[in-house]
């Protein structure tokens, strides 16, 4: 059994690896097919695309919370468009950064 330090360290080290591999023109199809198993396999919730983000998310959501709960007590008939705006607002960068992958 791995640490979640050395899963992490790992799975640096394989991004990195693709990364140099990709700029180099030397990675091929059997080498993309085994990144993306070790990644799947070291990585399944994609915390390594989404670390950036991880270390915003308090301030960030906080921030959204804040606008609708403002929202909601000043302009109540917009509530619903601004809880839809703050979903999207929030899960949005989410998405975007596992379908992107690791960059």
């Amino acid at each position: 059994m791995l640490t979640e330090s050395e899963k992490e360290r790992l799975v640096e080290a394989i991004v990195q690896s693709r990364k140099v591999g990709l700029t180099q023109g030397q990675w091929s199809e059997n080498n993309e097919f085994g990144y993306e198993f070790l990644k799947g396999s070291l990585d399944p919730l994609h915390m390594n695309e989404l670390s950036g983000f991880l270390g915003i998310v308090p301030i960030y959501g906080a921030v959204i919370y804040l606008a609708v709960l403002a929202v909601q007590q000043n302009l109540r008939g917009l509530f619903a468009s601004a809880y839809t705006v703050g979903v999207v607002a929030f899960f949005g960068p989410i998405i975007a950064l596992v379908a992107a992958g690791p960059q």
